[in-house]
């Protein structure tokens, strides 16, 4: 099969690979559409895992092969795949934080390398352990596969906002409107929520503004913070989520959010410059400091009914779709700082 195979410093090689197999309890599928996600990114520009790998983690497509002991799934059923499931026994899940569960880190798909998310091959394998605890999600027909490419951004956006607990009517600024913060907007209204939004990109602006957003505010100058303090009557925001934090933004939000307001980073794909932080800021304007990564079972099921209501315009946020053989040059425009490009969809076949 073909395969965009990650070497580490030399980059992506597209190449032949083993098509995998499924052994007892497995299930493969042929893949017909992945999203570009932000930990795809980082382990790009930060590798952390054995090379070579096969990333692309937002998968879907139809069961090519079942395997033995497997039950409630067939070949040819159009489905869409979690990453990770976690124990739900564990400290970190009672707490649910999730992404640091040793069973949530130590199962996902691949492609038959090392385990990293695998959809940037035209097949993937999933684990028993995803197969027999909920990582296969059926498709039901007026589905698309490219809509199905959105199910773990809205279960991760979704376990956000519930960290945060904002009320109906609360403002919400967002920072970044690329990947996550175009269907942030979307998210935010269907939760009652008014978003602002900032970013680098003109073309990115006027499409959140399009999704919905409040106001859009170009986040190139040093007047941020200021801008979105006036938008609020000089009161400041709510709440502040970081989808792309990238080195001053972090002040950014902190210097817009009220007295008693709260800021969470939520990303995979963050500038790795240490940030400037002064505690007493926090402190006396008592924000809650907040992080969020991966999935939450929890909001499992209202993600899928989000998935399935086509009122919703989640292909709105979608702003390229690539043959998998044209991965690499769209990486480069995308790890550009004045990048313009939102969801990104990659078709193995």
């Amino acid at each position: 099969m073909k395969a965009q195979v990650f070497h580490g410093p030399e980059g992506l090689t597209y190449q032949d690979l083993p098509q995998p197999t499924a052994d007892a309890g497995e299930v493969i599928i042929e893949v017909k559409a992945v999203g570009l996600s932000p930990l795809d990114l980082h382990r790009l520009q930060v590798p952390e895992l054995e090379q070579p790998l096969v990333l692309g983690r937002e998968i879907a497509g139809t069961i090519a092969e079942v395997g033995d002991h497997v039950s409630g799934w067939r070949v040819g059923q159009r489905v869409a795949t979690l990453a990770h499931i976690p124990c739900m026994r564990c400290l970190a899940c009672l707490e649910d934080r999730f992404s640091a569960c040793a069973t949530y880190q130590a199962h996902t798909t691949s492609a038959g390398l090392t385990a990293s998310g695998g959809g940037f091959a035209e097949f993937v394998k999933v684990p028993e352990h995803l197969v027999k605890h909920g990582g296969l999600v059926a498709l039901p027909g007026h589905i698309t596969f490219d809509r199905a490419c959105f199910l773990q951004p809205i279960n991760s956006l979704l376990h956000s906002f519930a960290r945060l607990q904002l009320e109906p009517e609360q403002q919400i600024w967002i920072l970044g409107a690329g990947s996550l913060g175009a269907i942030a907007v979307l998210l935010a209204q269907r939760l009652g929520l008014h978003p602002l939004v900032s970013d680098r990109s003109p073309q990115r602006l006027d499409a959140a503004l399009d999704l919905g957003a409040k106001a859009a505010f170009n986040s190139n100058g040093e007047d941020l913070h200021t801008k979105v303090r006036a938008f609020t009557d000089g009161d400041g925001v709510d709440a502040a989520l970081l989808t792309e934090p990238r080195g001053w933004d972090v002040m950014h939000a902190l210097d817009g959010t009220r007295p008693g307001g709260k800021l969470l980073c939520l990303t995979d794909f963050a500038d790795p410059l240490p940030v400037p932080l002064d505690p007493l800021a926090f402190a006396r304007r008592q924000i809650d400091l907040l992080g969020c990564s991966g999935l939450s079972p929890r909001q499992h099921q209202r993600s899928l009914t989000y998935l399935f209501d086509h009122h919703l315009p989640l292909e709105a946020t979608i702003s390229d779709r690539i043959p998998l053989i044209d991965l690499p040059q769209k990486l480069e425009d995308v790890q550009s700082p004045n990048s313009n490009s939102r969801k990104i969809l990659v078709y193995p076949s």
